[in-house]
């Protein structure tokens, strides 16, 4: 079952200190953080900063991931919420083809 989440960071540093506890991001030789951008588990889409503030990430789940300790708290809004996915000016609006 694919799940899609929109997550909310309150900064990019946060966002990588996320990723970097659950193994969805890496250090690289020269000290750069890269996501884990896709696998055949996941797909990931980096947003970044919206109305200058926040720090986006919206998450796609293609095997029914356990959800790691802790995500809860930046999960914004997630495809099985029976929400229709947020719109508006205080939500970016990128969205997967």
């Amino acid at each position: 079952m694919q799940i899609d989440y929109l997550l909310k960071f309150p900064s990019k540093a946060v966002a990588i200190q996320f990723g970097a506890a659950t193994g969805l991001a890496t250090q690289d030789s020269d000290g750069i953080w890269q996501a884990s951008t896709a696998t055949h588990d996941h797909a990931l889409l980096e947003i970044g900063e919206h109305n200058g503030s926040d720090y986006w990430i919206l998450y796609r789940d293609l095997t029914g991931i356990p959800v790691p300790e802790g995500a809860e708290a930046f999960i914004y809004w997630a495809s099985t919420s029976g929400e229709p996915r947020p719109t508006g000016e205080d939500v970016p609006n990128v969205f997967w083809a």
